[in-house]
């Protein structure tokens, strides 16, 4: 009788001892599966912002057209800040025949793309009439880049902007060198302002009729 009960409860004793160790292995294996799940989440997403890291927007006039794929960091930070000034002389200093047009430009988007300097430039060309006489005289004024020259050498960066500006006005075509500078800062990237730069210290250089 003694040695039923002896078996009873050996056998009851390795029940447990069984059990414990099944415990024991489902803990290492999940310890295990969260272990290797979390490798694999973290190789993910690192992975996700490299790939983020060597995506840039093609933008045109402002807008976003198209995501490329630029895995030299540096040549993207030129095409960026290239891009940036680029677009802000076209749309200040390009100019049509018509004050709606103008207005949509510069006070819509042009001026979102620098600081003061760009707003106290554009408050006095409104001043002396500079765009009421672009519209009454059915002037045309096309912006011409000839270079775009940026020293990344010291934050923020300084660019120069060497263009001219092909005016039309009664069947006649005349030029203007137009020679700017200013510096470009990182700001947030907002939907008047997709690049996330923004122009500080702008100044025109150098405005003078050329000669033919």
């Amino acid at each position: 009788m003694r040695n039923m009960e002896f078996n009873e409860g050996y056998r009851v004793f390795n029940d447990i001892t069984r059990a414990e160790k099944r415990s024991n292995r489902l803990v290492v294996l999940s310890l295990t599966f969260m272990l290797f799940s979390f490798l694999c989440c973290t190789y993910v997403v690192h992975r996700v912002n490299e790939s983020a890291k060597n995506n840039f927007y093609l933008l045109d006039s402002g807008q976003k057209l198209a995501t490329v794929r630029v895995k030299d960091y540096k040549r993207a930070i030129d095409i960026l800040c290239e891009g940036h000034v680029g677009i802000f002389h076209e749309l200040f200093f390009g100019l049509e025949p018509d004050l709606g047009f103008i207005k949509r430009n510069i006070e819509g988007k042009a001026l979102f793309m620098v600081d003061r300097s760009g707003m106290r430039l554009y408050n006095r060309l409104v001043d002396q009439d500079y765009y009421e006489d672009i519209a009454k005289s059915g002037y045309s004024i096309e912006l011409e880049k000839d270079s775009i020259i940026i020293d990344y050498s010291s934050y923020p960066f300084r660019f120069r902007f060497i263009g001219k500006q092909k005016i039309e006005r009664d069947g006649e075509t005349e030029y203007r060198n137009l020679v700017t500078t200013g510096y470009l800062m990182e700001t947030k990237s907002t939907p008047n302002n997709l690049n996330g730069l923004k122009i500080v210290r702008f100044d025109v250089l150098d405005n003078r009729d050329l000669r033919k």
